[in-house]
């Protein structure tokens, strides 16, 4: 059975009803709900939402397997263990009493997940670094292949090029290599600075996000020892009150009975009198303590209401800001270096070109001095034919003419070998010089290149530098308008608390009266004709409501619901009774 006690808000009743619960504990914890224990007892779930955060000392929440293996089936659908503070005393415990042992078992298995989410997390971190090492070994690998590839193409060119056009295809080699070289090592210390900034940025994050937690949690339990202090302060000042009370009554005891003492004759009278008065000022010092203690406990739920919702609103505003500060840092990092890796190809596809196109210019020069040569050397093998078949007959002449002719050729093959060798020489110089021409232009454009970087960065950073202070500007300006925001809010979260309250207070009057329409009718019956008769009893000669004097007609009108409280006092001379009734809020 369960003990109900509905109260009846008039002065001459009050109901309690036994009642037998819809719903068994046992099968409370069905219906997909978690099973709920607090200090070491099992309460109902629906009790789980009235326990307020300020007054839980310890949490721990198990997963379904956990709590079936701490409190078998009853734990299938997950447990919630709960330790209130020592100092909150306003929590009702009566369900089964929990072994201590399973308690100490659940804070065992509190600390294997939490070793186990330890290990997750690590595992995750060795995880990111394994993958980010392997990431770093694939590329060296592919850069590797790469360069063994090139070297590969290069050794097989090398082997279709002259001496010369080999030195100075070395001599380009070497250069390109040394530039590639010294981009990758740009590139590699880059990628370190930005791996260390990155880290340093972490660590500071995390840093920044374990102080919050920390002030958060110091805040916590200065609001908890404020709270309880206010509490003890509070007990304190009521036991003065009572002590007050107490000495006051005491006092006016004293001086009833000097009061009897002196005027034996008027003794029965003037008690009676004071013990009205008295009775009186009690219910009204009562109901002005009761008020008062009510405002208060409700401007401090209100209070704690705002600064949960303010602590609330500045959290999710900070994270979304930090959020899109590093969504936008993350994406000018990522166009910074889609453009420098699109710069570096665009240069390598530049620079194989040239080499392309030179060399294709260079096979043709050469078939066609080959050509030129060869045309060359089957005329005059022609003429030499002709000329002996002419010139048999003189052989005396032809052999002077032929001596001449040859001396002749053999000047101007000496000559043509000499103005090739000249003209192999100048071309050599000429390669020579376009290859000095083109190492100083390209450690110019290196240069240049270096200077508009500097310069882009220099550019950018000043970009950077009243970015920020326009940002700063901008979150001022903000700050200012959120906090007229905050003011405009707090002022209409303030009346929305407040009309919650009221409909609140609706509800709860609904709820009492739903719950006074569960009780028998013939009570309420008798209730209502009590009232009624109260009313309308002879010696009754006023009735007062809310201060305001009304017929007995308009007053049976009301309900016995409507009354909060109802009070008759009679005359002792003329025997005339009153009787006042206070309404309730609704």
């Amino acid at each position: 059975m369960k003990k109900i006690l509905i109260s009846i808000g008039c002065a001459f009743a009050t109901l309690t009803v036994n009642a037998a619960s819809t719903i068994s504990f046992s099968k409370e914890i069905s219906y997909k709900n978690p099973l709920v224990i607090v200090n070491g007892y099992k309460i109902r779930f629906v009790d789980y939402a009235k326990i307020k955060p300020e007054h839980i000392e310890s949490i721990i929440e198990l997963e379904p397997e956990d709590a079936v293996e701490v409190f078998g089936e009853n734990g299938r659908n997950g447990a919630i263990i709960i330790k209130l503070i020592d100092s909150f005393k306003g929590f009702s415990l009566e369900g089964a009493k929990i072994d201590e042992r399973i308690i100490e078992k659940v804070a065992y298995y509190a600390e294997q997940a939490k070793l186990k989410e330890q290990a997750r997390l690590e595992a995750e971190a060795k995880a990111k670094k394994d993958a980010e090492e392997k990431e770093r070994l694939a590329a060296e690998a592919k850069a590797k292949r790469e360069e063994l590839e090139a070297e590969r193409l290069a050794a097989e060119e090398n082997a279709k090029l002259t001496a010369a056009e080999k030195a100075k295809k070395d001599a380009e080699d070497k250069a390109r290599k040394e530039f590639e070289e010294n981009q990758r090592l740009e590139y590699d210390a880059k990628n370190r600075a930005d791996a260390d900034a990155k880290a340093k940025k972490d660590a500071e994050e995390k840093a920044l996000l374990d102080a919050d937690a920390k002030a958060k949690k110091d805040a916590e339990e200065k609001a908890l020892l404020d709270a309880d202090a206010k509490a003890k302060k509070d007990a304190e000042e009521k036991a003065l009150l009572d002590a007050d009370a107490k000495a006051k009554k005491d006092a006016e005891e004293r001086a009833r009975l000097d009061a009897d003492a002196k005027a034996k004759k008027d003794a029965e009278e003037k008690s009676r009198s004071e013990a009205d008065a008295k009775a009186k000022k009690d219910a009204e010092e009562k109901a002005r303590l009761e008020a008062d203690a009510k405002a208060k406990k409700d401007a401090e739920e209100k209070s704690r209401l705002e600064a949960e919702a303010k602590a609330k609103k500045d959290a999710e505003e900070k994270s979304r800001l930090e959020s899109e500060a590093k969504a936008k840092k993350d994406a000018e990092e990522k166009s910074r270096l889609e453009a420098e890796i699109k710069a570096k190809k665009d240069a390598e596809e530049k620079a194989r070109l040239e080499a392309e196109a030179k060399a294709k210019k260079d096979a043709e020069e050469k078939a066609r001095l080959e050509a030129e040569a060869k045309a060359k050397e089957d005329a005059e093998e022609k003429a030499r034919l002709e000329a002996e078949a002419k010139a048999k007959k003189d052989a005396d002449e032809k052999a002077r003419l032929e001596a001449e002719a040859k001396a002749k050729k053999d000047a101007e093959e000496k000559a043509r070998l000499e103005a090739e060798a000249k003209a192999k020489k100048a071309a050599d110089e000429k390669a020579r010089l376009e290859a000095e021409a083109k190492a100083k232009k390209d450690t110019e454009e290196k240069a240049r290149l270096e200077t508009e970087a500097k310069a882009k960065k220099a550019a950018e950073e000043k970009a950077r530098l009243e970015a920020e202070a326009k940002t700063k500007k901008l979150a001022e300006e903000k700050a200012r308008l959120e906090a007229e925001a905050k003011a405009k809010k707090d002022a209409e979260e303030k009346a929305r608390l407040e009309a919650e309250e009221k409909k609140k207070q609706a509800l709860k009057e609904a709820e009492d009266q739903k719950n006074s329409n569960q009780a028998s009718a013939d009570f309420i019956n008798k209730l209502e004709q009590d009232f009624k008769n109260s009313i309308n009893n002879p010696k009754i000669k006023r009735v007062l409501i809310e201060g305001k004097e009304v017929t007995k007609k308009e007053a049976v009108k009301l309900s016995v619901f409507d009354v909060e409280t109802s009070i008759i006092t009679y005359d002792r001379v003329n025997g005339d009774g009153s009787i006042e009734i206070k309404l309730t809020k609704k």
